[in-house]
């Protein structure tokens, strides 16, 4: 049992603290005759050269067989000491020790540059581009992989040059730009310091260029558990384990939970975050995530003004100028001109869609983790302000109405959750029901193939793609969203019977597995 809370906690942890994930997609049968260059997410391996001059690993983070254990008996006896004593001075020193060596691996320097060496584990030639001059380009053909840790002004000159390279090689006067999570950041700062010169369409993906919760709070020190979250976390997440511990922890977290256990757990674990939340994200985040200028870009406007006093804290802050400048370079420049870059550019004549994935709650980790989201980034933030409610709300009957009045009843979703009505382009957004961030099916790619190769394709030009879809995992298509598919969240509703029944057996196979290898 406690390596199954040591996975589940470290699981958490990692995926609060890494906001995209690097998807391993397969290229789509449909092509386009204008390139698209598909700027990726956060996931790029980062390697750097040892004192043996070998190649090793620096991200995905390493974590040495038997840490987590052993830092485990250090840490929870100095948790329970200060548990009872409601002093936390050690607990912070300790965490910080057993915690930093881990997320250090990866930092920047104060100045947000590279100082170890380490680079990213990838690179192009003209004459690889070459080989994929056959006329019809699918929407993973030419991915554009960077440093997501660096200032997005830097990947954007980075950036450019590859657009040069396949412009060269396929012979075309644009491309499409495809942006992927943190890769949307990276599309923004692009067009903004190169006016999108060779730019026909722009497409976001899963954006967080308005900003990515997880990452956002994490910055501000504004960890918070909900019990509820925790439960629908647990049934949303392949925990790796074998079905019977899986059924195990399952019901286990819905009976603590239906009997306030769970609610009472994480009422003491926010009560002491409030206390301690400036010893603790300062030194872990603000030493490590805090340091990558490309990270800063997620966060959102209403957290910008904390998350700069919390990352900073207690800090000589002329030691991080130039970092500051870099932060405050794109978040002046990009984050907060954004909108009006985006009409600009499409008076020009350069096309801007936005492809949102929705049907879970965020991580509850955070206050607003019941916002409906895609697990990472919230409807909200990633269609660039569409009207969206709490997982599991509908609207009701007077707003409805409302927008019948208004005339703006066509953009809410079958399933009443989302009125696109209020973001940026609501007539070039789409919304898919059931997707995860992390998870990038090929499926996809026909929806921006028709985006790249149709001009002005919106959501009324092709009745396979309105702006409501469902995801269908089983076999990984995406169709319209009607009455018969829209409902896809009770995956969680689980009632106390079924749950104590559950549990029951759970043990029962436990049990018995032990005795059959005794």
């Amino acid at each position: 049992m406690k390596k199954i809370i040591s996975f589940i906690l470290a699981a958490v942890i990692l995926s609060t603290a890494v906001v995209c994930v690097l998807p391993s997609a397969i290229a789509s049968e449909d092509g386009t005759t204008t390139p698209i260059v598909h700027v990726v997410g956060t996931g790029t391996p980062i390697l750097r050269y040892n004192e043996a001059g070998e190649r090793e690993t620096v991200y995905p983070l390493q974590i040495p067989d038997g840490y987590i254990e052993e830092k485990a008996e250090i840490f929870l006896p100095v948790f329970a000491d200060a548990f009872f004593t409601q002093e936390w001075d050690e607990f912070c020193d300790v965490l910080y020790e057993c915690v930093s060596p881990i997320f250090n691996q990866m930092s920047l320097d104060k100045n947000g540059n590279v100082s170890d060496g380490s680079f990213v584990d990838w690179d192009w030639s003209k004459e690889d581009l070459a080989n994929h001059n056959d006329g019809l380009y699918s929407a993973t053909e030419f991915k554009f992989h960077y440093d997501w840790r660096l200032d997005p002004f830097v990947t954007a000159d980075t950036l450019h040059q590859y657009i040069e390279d396949v412009m060269e090689a396929t012979g075309s006067d644009k491309v499409a730009l495809y942006g992927r999570c943190l890769g949307s950041n990276m599309v923004a700062a692009y067009m903004k310091k190169y006016d999108g010169e060779y730019v026909s369409e722009v497409i976001h993906y899963a954006s967080a260029a308005y900003g990515a919760t997880q990452c956002s709070k994490m910055f501000t020190g504004e960890l918070f558990l909900h019990a509820d979250g925790i439960e629908r976390f647990i049934y949303d997440t392949d925990l790796g384990l074998e079905e019977y511990i899986t059924d195990l922890v399952e019901s286990l977290v819905t009976l603590m939970n239906k009997t306030y256990g769970l609610d009472i757990a994480c009422w003491a674990v926010n009560n002491v975050v409030q206390d301690i939340y400036l010893d603790i994200f300062p030194r872990i985040v603000g030493e490590s995530y805090g340091t990558f200028p490309a990270y800063w870009s997620m966060v959102s406007l209403e957290d910008y003004d904390r998350a700069m006093e919390t990352m900073f804290y207690g800090k000589d802050v002329s030691e991080y100028a130039e970092l500051i400048s870099k932060i405050e370079n794109y978040h002046n420049n990009v984050r907060l001109t954004f909108e009006s870059d985006v009409k600009a550019f499409e008076e020009r004549g350069i096309e801007f869609s936005n492809i949102v994935k929705y049907g879970y709650q965020s991580i509850p980790v955070t206050e607003n983790s019941n916002e409906l989201s895609d697990q990472l980034v919230t409807v909200r933030e990633s269609s660039f302000g569409a009207t969206a409610l709490d997982v599991g709300k509908t609207f009701d009957d007077e707003y409805i109405r409302s927008a019948v009045t208004n005339s703006t009843a066509k953009y809410i979703s079958p399933d009443k959750q989302i009125d696109a009505s209020t973001c940026l382009s609501p007539d070039k957004t789409w919304f898919v029901k059931n997707l995860k961030h992390a998870d990038f099916p090929d499926c996809i790619n026909g929806l921006v193939s028709d985006i790249v190769n149709n001009e002005n394709f919106n959501i009324y030009s092709n009745s396979e793609y309105p702006q409501y879809l469902v995801y269908k995992d089983d076999t990984s298509v995406i169709v319209p969203m009607t009455a018969e598919n829209m409902n896809t969240t009770g995956r969680w509703e689980t009632l106390y019977f079924d749950s104590l029944i559950k549990f029951f057996k759970a043990i029962f196979t436990l049990v018995e597995n032990k005795l059959s290898q005794a």
